[in-house]
């Protein structure tokens, strides 16, 4: 028959040595958690934010694609001959020679 003597000393440093091990690594993953979280809100602040902006940027367009239709049918009304007589008569003051001009007394 063997007996066997263990040295408990040796047992509960290595335990302790594991104990230190797990601690070190849950504080480690919970900092880690702890960032990796504060990183997504900001990343989600910042897509509220672009969102936004694109949305804004977007109504910008649409008010210039507006604007461009009214500028295009402007230059097609300035071409034409009533654009040119309503010119001569409120710029120039011409009328045509047949035409009866009557002013209002003041």
């Amino acid at each position: 028959m063997k007996v066997v003597v263990r040295n408990t000393k040796v047992k509960g440093k290595r335990n302790k040595g594991i104990k230190s091990v797990a601690f070190w690594l849950t504080i480690a993953v919970v900092l880690l958690f702890a960032v990796m979280s504060y990183n997504s809100l900001e990343l989600q602040k910042e897509k509220r934010a672009l969102e936004a902006q694109q949305s804004e940027l977007q109504a910008r367009i649409q008010e210039e694609q507006e604007r461009t239709e009214e500028l295009t049918e402007r230059r097609a009304y300035m071409q034409t001959v009533g654009y040119i007589e309503e010119i001569a008569r409120e710029v120039l003051g011409l009328v045509y020679p047949d035409e009866v001009i009557l002013r209002q007394e003041e």
